[in-house]
């Protein structure tokens, strides 16, 4: 494609040199390689992101796979557990939807649950994201009966086109003096697990 342009050169300058002067124009459209890709990056990290430059090299460096945090259940205070990141420059208009599941350990042939309230808070981003809401879900005692998820909820949503990003800070809160009353058992193994899923998906 270089070549080709080289020669458009070439022969554009050897007609001038046979026009009259300040007659008649000459154009070189380029095109071809002015292409920029929509990019999608989105994940949780254990610490907070602060410009989009920070969202976009992290979440590209280490990728948007699983990750581990320490909490207790027997705490009745709010416990931070990390952040979520979002950055695109797609065209499309997107939203970004949690759904958490109860904490939950299987003793023998009885499974324990511990329902909780997820809530997030903006962090750092820009005015072409928008938080929706505060929580998901409900801090309750421990049971024996699977409570179900909680959501899906939406939790952000894009407004416009060019470069979106946002950092939500996230922490979990336990019904924790109910949860002692109840009698916990002993964590054992890989103790109990929960998951906050975030699906990404076009809106219009």
């Amino acid at each position: 494609m270089k070549k080709i342009i080289s020669i458009l050169l070439v022969l554009s300058v050897g007609f001038v040199m046979y026009a009259e002067t300040g007659v008649g124009s000459t154009t070189l459209n380029l095109n071809l390689l002015a292409t920029v890709h929509g990019k999608l990056y989105h994940g949780f990290t254990e610490d907070d992101n602060t410009s989009a430059n920070d969202v976009k090299n992290e979440l590209s460096s280490s990728g948007t796979g699983n990750r581990s945090v320490g909490i207790n259940l027997e705490s009745n205070a709010s416990q931070p557990i990390g952040y979520y990141n979002l950055y695109t420059t797609g065209n499309s208009q997107i939203k970004v939807e949690f759904t958490t599941s109860p904490m939950s350990m299987e003793v023998g042939s009885t499974s324990y649950y511990v329902p909780y309230q997820l809530t997030y808070a903006g962090s750092s981003g820009n005015s072409r994201v928008t938080v929706e809401g505060t929580s998901i879900g409900t801090a309750a005692v421990a049971t024996t009966v699977n409570p179900g998820s909680s959501g899906p909820a939406i939790v952000l949503i894009t407004t416009s086109n060019g470069l979106r990003w946002q950092t939500i800070s996230l922490a979990a809160k336990f019904a924790g003096s109910l949860n002692e009353s109840f009698g916990l058992p002993e964590s054992v193994g890989a103790g109990y697990t929960g998951t906050i899923v975030a699906n990404v998906s076009v809106y219009n």
